[in-house]
């Protein structure tokens, strides 16, 4: 049996930063620019300070944005320290507001680069949590594809064994697939709840489908006796949020014990399932997981029959004639 490797964390591509030597370098190419700039405008004042506006603000201001607030402030100073040279030695001549124009350029490195060292930071704690959740996701790979053979070695040893919920899960997929008619909540209702019997110790239970608002609506499928009604706290709460909830925490006014979403990977729910009856013992923190994986696969097949179902309709007459004889062949 062929396993699919995941990918190593060395594998995966990460931000470098930039190397010292290159930030100053491109700080002292950006100054030597916009004096080069300067000079060609204005032979006997490079530096731009005798202007309504000093443009040399963008070499501080470029500066901190890209490599933060010291390098902004220090590309600053050295632009001050650059222009009271040349003033010293006759080159330039400097205006009075010489020193609210210094002060500017200070400011701006400084506040731009403050900007790019939160960015920094955050970008830092976004990383730490990444490489965390890859760690986890790795080793939880591979204890999955671990337990995947073990269990493939038990069903090659155990053949008269009962249906597992895998079996009985890949097992609605190829039903869903098979259907030559356009797939809907009606038809599978009672396929859906007969799963929750079977493997999730249901005993009454009604499954009712959700609109685009998220509001649910009548059920459509029943499981024991059991009303109709959709106004149960629990049933809408899942329907608004995706997420399976219980009595367990704590709604007033609640009359189903649990309510499941039936939600896909896009947070789409299509259905909630309300559990009226179960095994007291049953209800507990392992079996609300259960449930709702059990609802996270149905939603996914739902979704992947919504898909499927106008492209199987835009397909010409025969080739679907020819399609179904093989998936009804393989549903069986």
């Amino acid at each position: 049996m062929k396993l699919e490797q995941l990918p190593e964390t060395n594998e995966i591509e990460r931000r470098e930063a930039a190397p010292t030597w290159q930030s100053w370098l491109e700080i002292a190419g950006l100054v030597g620019a916009l004096l080069a700039v300067g000079g060609l405008i204005d032979a006997h004042d490079p530096f731009l300070v005798r202007r309504e506006f000093s443009w040399f603000i963008l070499a501080p201001l470029l500066a901190g944005l890209q490599y933060g607030a010291s390098h902004g402030l220090l590309c600053g100073a050295a632009q001050a320290l650059a222009l009271a040279i040349a003033w010293k030695a006759g080159i330039t001549s400097v205006p009075d507001s010489i020193a609210q124009v210094v002060l500017g350029w200070l400011a701006a490195g400084l506040l731009a680069g403050e900007f790019h060292d939160a960015w920094q930071r955050r970008i830092r704690r976004v990383e730490a949590s990444s490489e965390r959740l890859r760690t986890r996701l790795t080793s939880l790979g591979r204890a999955y594809l671990a337990l995947k053979v073990s269990h493939d070695e038990l069903e090659r040893e155990g053949p008269g064994r009962p249906a597992s919920l895998r079996d009985a899960l890949a097992s609605f997929q190829r039903a869903l697939a098979g259907r030559s008619d356009s797939a809907s909540l009606e038809s599978l209702g009672d396929l859906i709840l007969a799963l929750f019997a079977e493997h999730a110790f249901v005993h009454v239970a009604t499954l009712h489908p959700v609109d685009a608002k998220g509001q649910p609506g009548a059920a459509i499928a029943t499981l024991g006796p059991a009303s109709t009604g959709e106004s149960d706290p629990l049933v809408h709460k899942a329907a608004r949020q995706g997420v399976t909830t219980s009595v367990r925490d704590g709604t007033e006014g609640a009359q189903v014990l649990a309510a499941v979403p039936l939600v896909d990977f896009k947070c789409r729910v299509h259905a909630v399932v309300a559990i009226r009856d179960m095994p007291f013992v049953a209800l507990h923190g392992e079996t609300l997981e259960l449930l709702a994986t059990l609802g996270g696969r149905l939603g996914d097949f739902l979704s992947q029959a919504l898909v499927q179902a106008p492209q199987a309709a835009r397909a010409p007459r025969s080739e679907l004639v020819a399609v179904a004889p093989a998936s009804v062949e393989s549903a069986s």
